[in-house]
């Protein structure tokens, strides 16, 4: 009894480092966008990286789970969540510690990571 006490101390206080993601997101202005990117909403993010992974050059990739949480993987590195959630404007959030919100357009038919510093990232969706 003691030891399953103890783990679901453990476990409750793990559970408890993961914030979660705002039902607003941020807005991200105008001069994230580039010119011929496309804006997407949150059912077009939902319906395609739902369940699959976005690869990146640098064999680095992120990994959208069906149960909702979350992971991404670079250098042999790997930082996980319990949740992601996409919103209307294209903007994602990861639910780390300190959420995480990023954007997403589409531009000359190609996934385009925009983060909060401006650097983009070409993704390809994979199963």
């Amino acid at each position: 009894m003691k030891l399953f006490f103890a783990a679901l101390c453990v476990s409750a206080i793990a559970t408890a480092a993961y914030a979660e993601c705002p039902a607003k997101s941020p807005k991200f202005s105008k001069s994230y966008f580039s010119d011929g990117d496309q804006k997407v909403n949150a059912a077009w993010l939902q319906k395609n990286l739902s369940g699959r992974k976005v690869v990146y050059p640098g064999k680095e990739f992120e990994t959208y789970f069906a149960n909702g949480s979350y992971s991404y993987t670079a250098n042999g590195q790997a930082w996980e969540a319990s949740s992601y959630r996409f919103y209307d404007n294209g903007v994602r959030c990861i639910g780390y510690d300190q959420p995480r919100f990023d954007l997403y357009v589409v531009n000359n038919g190609q996934l385009v990571l925009v983060n909060q510093q401006k650097q983009r990232y070409v993704g390809e969706i994979r199963k």
